[in-house]
């Protein structure tokens, strides 16, 4: 990271962390984004979505029945990636920031115990699935105002009257939905995407979205 780079980020964590006003808040997300916010604001890991990541249709599966899929044992399996991979119920979960199927267990076992249901946040995207091209629809995205939590976001290319949570991202070159790479950050600020495409403090501390201009 260059010196400009980190003295942006501490600056723009240390604005983050004096604007906040939620604590003890729950994010549950499909990509490694909750765990950089978490990072960023100074708070501990309430969430046992941290350092894993789930395909959109998976993680739709997982959030519409959050209390059922956690009540069921992670069962590991022997795939292509690396790093430790399971099965949660029918929903399967990639641990790519962990090493050891040991590891990932404990840590999804004890953060799982952490959340707050009163204070809940929901983030997903319509990112495509690398081997079917599948997209989330509109009614799927429309069907997590079902969901009881204080706030919710999806990272689009779409947009709908209808749906209020929607945050633009850039489109992927290769197809009409969000970047697999949207949380790249900018190589001198090294700033993540989404910091700039919406007030994700005050969604924090209200649930409301604001999106950038």
């Amino acid at each position: 990271m260059n010196l400009i780079g980190k003295l942006y980020e501490r600056l723009s964590n240390a604005c983050y962390r004096m604007r906040l006003k939620n604590d003890n808040f729950t994010i549950i997300t499909n990509t490694c984004i909750a765990g950089v916010m978490y990072h960023k604001l100074g708070k501990q890991f309430i969430s046992p979505t941290i350092n894993l990541w789930m395909e959109d249709e998976d993680f739709l599966k997982f959030v519409h029945d959050m209390d059922a899929y956690l009540e069921k044992p992670l069962r590991f399996i022997q795939g292509r990636d690396t790093t430790p991979v399971a099965y949660c119920g029918d929903v399967m979960i990639h641990f790519n920031h962990y090493t050891t199927e040991e590891d990932a267990e404990a840590k999804w076992s004890a953060r799982k115990v952490r959340i707050n249901k009163d204070n809940l946040f929901i983030i997903c995207s319509d990112r495509a699935n690398p081997e079917t091209t599948h997209v989330i629809s509109h009614e799927d995205m429309l069907s997590l105002k079902a969901i009881p939590c204080k706030g919710r976001v999806v990272f689009s290319t779409r947009n709908y009257d209808d749906i209020d949570y929607i945050v633009p991202l850039p489109k992927d070159p290769e197809g009409d939905y969000v970047n697999r790479y949207m949380l790249d950050k900018n190589e001198k600020l090294n700033r993540w995407r989404w910091e700039s495409a919406f007030d994700w403090v005050h969604w924090i501390n209200t649930g409301e979205v604001k999106v950038m201009s």
